[in-house]
């Protein structure tokens, strides 16, 4: 029941659920005595949330194959099943604050490393809503916390019956709310016109039309570009070709930025020194062509399979190969181009990018992103959600061009600013204040909430109720 209350709150229109939605995965967790039933129920979770959340890798087997959509799928359940078990074993007669604790972190990890993900992470079910700017403050770690402690205390109160825990369960919001109502908006010293372009080509189509039939798309829509933009923004990827390496496509958009007289940012792949690089690129209008990022956060099982060698050993090379062909290399570095902070497609996940970026400079944060391989999923709208929570941990407008959706963007304090539609082709252009103000969470990162949480884990048990005698508490982890 958790993990589809858990799974359905991610929906914009019924985030309030995870104010619940983890109550009877933590009541069956704080009345189990057996870190191996603790196991077993926390691997149930695992499993059926991940796979729930990784329906749209399904959409894959047009890239990849059937077999190849099922490899990335299977993985994530697999991971589900490890993270989920870790969870209920830990948790096993460890109380309130131990769960509460445990929680957090695990989400933490997960969304942490070379292989994390942060997609289907609590604080994104907080994406353009009032609550999400105390994330200014704590981060969006903040958020999980207070998600997990109400969870946590309203199973309490549901086993115990003991009204405190009423008191504690409603802490979690109130506390958010107050915060909430602290943030002031800075004042902008500035603003720029911005447009976003989404050509609205999908996979199918990448695979099936000729890329010079493609730009035709690009130059429809380019027509319709407000002639006092700042900003041209296309997305990741823009045609399915390395896009140097084809002159006529390449100068088809230099002239682009030059009939404009507006710079055009898109990215594209690129083979540099015998390597292959995820890269956005700013054309001038006077022709000069810079690059000014090289993604340097690659998606596991997108830009590089893990543990590729065990695959092959495994007799699995025919399938790697056909799923991922060529591996990417890194970028070297990670700073703002002027007043602009770049990052590319899975980058905008982690919010030590944009940290990093905004104390460099950054003004304002742009994304190119293809997610068209992920069909019309809601994987679409997790992604862009992201953008809500870098928007406000940083105090900057966040905007994302995409190849089919999501395009758009959050404003300083996490709250849309517009979105055109998924799979639809357009063009949706922003007039966006310019802020370098600093917000607390950019000057103390997550140390304050990880420090916390670890503090959580010491506490000894407040309750964690027996199967035997639901309805008392159990301290230290025996029973009176």
């Amino acid at each position: 029941m958790s993990a589809l209350l858990l799974w359905a709150s991610f929906f914009p229109e019924w985030g309030g659920l995870v104010w619940f939605a983890l109550v009877p995965l933590f009541a069956a967790l704080l009345g189990e005595t057996r870190r191996g039933r603790g196991a077993i129920v926390g691997g149930v979770f695992g499993l059926t949330f991940f796979l729930l959340e990784a329906m749209g890798l399904l959409e894959l087997r047009i890239v990849a194959g059937t077999a190849g959509a099922v490899l990335a799928f299977g993985s994530v359940g697999f991971l589900g099943v490890a993270w989920g078990a870790l969870l209920g074993a830990l948790a096993v007669r460890g109380g309130v604050p131990r769960l509460v604790g445990l929680w957090v972190l695990l989400e933490l990890l997960r969304a942490s490393g070379p292989w994390g993900i942060a997609l289907g992470t609590t604080p994104l079910v907080f994406a353009g809503t009032f609550l999400i700017r105390t994330v200014a403050f704590g981060g969006p770690w903040l958020l999980a916390l207070a998600v997990a402690a109400t969870n946590a205390s309203a199973a309490a109160l549901f086993l115990t019956q003991k009204r405190r825990w009423l008191a504690v369960a409603a802490a979690g919001p109130l506390t958010l709310g107050a915060l909430a109502l602290t943030w002031d908006a800075p004042d902008p010293h500035g603003e720029l016109k911005v447009a976003l372009v989404q050509p609205g080509i999908t996979a199918e189509e990448r695979m099936r039309v000729s890329p010079a039939e493609l730009l035709h798309r690009y130059e429809a829509l380019l027509a319709t570009v407000p002639e006092d933009a700042d900003l041209i923004v296309l997305p990741e990827d823009v045609l399915p070709v390395i896009l140097r390496q084809e002159p006529s496509l390449f100068s088809a958009f230099r002239g682009e930025a030059q009939r404009l007289g507006v710079p055009l940012l898109l990215g594209s792949w690129d083979l540099d020194g015998g390597r292959f690089y995820n890269t956005a690129f700013l054309l001038r209008p006077l022709g000069e062509v810079e690059i000014i990022h090289r993604k340097v956060r690659l998606l596991p099982f997108g830009e590089y399979l893990p543990l590729r060698w065990l695959w092959e050993r495994l007799g699995l090379k025919k399938l790697v190969e056909k799923f991922l062909p060529r591996e990417i290399s890194r970028g070297e570095g990670l700073t703002a181009f002027g007043r602009y902070g770049i990052l590319i497609c899975s980058e905008s996940q982690f919010p030590r990018f944009t940290q990093a970026l905004a104390r460099d400079g950054a003004e304002v944060i742009l994304v190119l992103t293809n997610d068209s391989w992920f069909g019309a999923s809601r994987i679409l709208w997790e992604h862009f959600a992201c953008g809500a929570l870098r928007a406000a941990e940083t105090g900057r407008v966040f905007l994302q061009a995409a190849i089919t959706g999501i395009t758009g963007g959050f404003g300083p304090d996490g709250r849309p600013l517009g979105t055109l539609p998924k799979v639809k082709k357009g063009v949706l252009t922003l007039k966006i204040p310019l802020h370098f103000r600093r917000t607390p969470y950019m000057d103390l990162g997550d140390w304050p909430i990880i420090g916390l949480c670890f503090l959580f884990l010491l506490v000894p048990a407040i309750t964690s109720p027996s199967r035997r005698n639901p309805r008392r508490p159990v301290h230290g982890g025996h029973s009176r």
